[in-house]
Formats: C-alpha cells, structure tokens, sequence
C-alpha cells in the first residue's frame, strides 16, 4: 500500500478534510535525499506539521530552522534547554505547576529523543512525501481518534495507554512517543500549539508509527462502514 492509498483512505474512513501530515526524522546525511530544500526562515515543529496539515506546505529543516528549540529537543535536534530541565519555564512562565522541581518532573517524564540523535526534520502531507516517513500525525475529532485505537486493537487486542501532560503535544505526544515506542499516541494539544500555530481548541492530536500505517489502513478500509453502520443504529 502506497502513501496516496493510506491518505486516501485515512481521509474516507475518519472524515478528515485536511491534509494527514508525515514526519522523517534523518539520522545521518545519506537518508537526506537530494532535492529538499533549506527553509527560508525558522517555524515551529507544530507550524510545519499544521502548515503540512491546512496548505498542503512541505519542510525540510535542519535544527537551525526549528524556532521551538523545546520541540527541536524532543525529536532528538537539540539537548533539552536549561529552562525547561530545571521547570524554570513551566513554573515561573507557564504557571503549569505548584512548583519549579514538579516542572522540572514534568519534563523529565517526557519521552524524548536522545540529544542529537536527529539531523533534520521533514515534514510533508503524508500523500506528497518522496520517501516512507516514520511518524503520522492526524488531527480531528474524538471519533477519528476511537475508529484508530479500534484498528489498532482489531490486530493486537489489550488496551490502548497514551503518554500525555498537554505540554509539547506534537513534538512530544505525536512524534516522539510512537517514534520511540513505536505505538500510537493519542494527545489532546497543548497550549504552545495553539498560541504560536493556530491549532483549534476541539482537535485530537493522534501520531501513528509508520511501521503501523498498512495494518491500520487495511482494518479502516474493511470495517469502517459497518462501525458507523452499528453505531447509527
């Protein structure tokens, strides 16, 4: 199955009227393809993934370009910032927690890349990309997010568990957590997005693993209609 038949199907299955975004995270310079272009001036992850998203944008950039240096951290670009190690931002700025050592906390249970251990980003609709990505982000509404678990769950049975804290939510939540775990993730945004990239207040954020995108397609393709035939009764 292709990236178009996935984004294809994706779109028909869940109701998405946007574009399916797609991360690749470069670990040397000879995954780097020939062709991708440096960004102009830096953005945010987010911006790039909801740019991907809402105008069909692609985004090649190397850390220098990521404006978010906390979301550059969480993808493995850059070592986490001092201010964000310490609580510093989420205590003092943020007013996210009690205290500067629970802030401290919160970062700390992030999962996160290892410090360097990414090059460069390429963020691109899924249906658009020139090579496989290793990470899918899909936004929507709480359905979309019920039909991906039933998929997931349609193959492996158990229960799904989601890694969130509605901080750094898609470079933390939507990339890094199915990147290193290599489940899907379900986050309900964070207020960074939404300030610096517009992301909507009733969104669900859902980041798949690559390695999981044809199970899941093919489940979705099967079963959707009689799901929404069931449940309309």
């Amino acid at each position: 199955m292709n990236l178009l038949e996935m984004a294809g199907i994706l779109k028909a299955s869940l109701g998405i009227g946007e574009n399916i975004a797609g991360v690749k995270l470069f670990k040397n310079e000879e995954q780097i393809p020939k062709g991708l272009a440096p960004m102009e001036k830096p953005l945010h992850y987010c911006s790039m993934i909801l740019l991907a998203m809402r105008e069909g944008k692609s985004f090649f950039a190397r850390a220098d370009s990521h404006a978010c240096k906390g979301g550059a951290s969480g993808i493995g670009l850059l070592q986490c910032p001092e201010n964000i190690a310490s609580g510093t931002l989420y205590f003092d700025k943020l007013h996210k927690c009690e205290t500067k050592e629970i802030g401290s906390s919160i970062a700390a249970n992030m999962p996160r890349l290892l410090p360097g251990s990414t090059i460069a980003t390429y963020v691109a609709p899924l249906d658009k990309m020139i090579l496989n990505p290793d990470v899918v982000i899909l936004m929507g509404n709480p359905l979309m997010a019920r039909r991906i678990v039933q998929a997931v769950e349609f193959k492996e049975g158990g229960r799904a568990s989601f890694n969130t804290a509605g901080i750094q939510s898609l470079c933390v939540d939507a990339t890094a957590s199915p990147y290193l775990k290599g489940e899907v993730n379900v986050s309900f945004g964070c207020d960074g997005s939404a300030r610096n990239s517009g992301l909507k207040d009733d969104v669900i954020v859902v980041g798949i693993p690559f390695a999981l995108m044809e199970d899941i397609c093919t489940v979705l393709k099967t079963h959707y209609e009689g799901w929404d035939k069931f449940m309309r009764g």
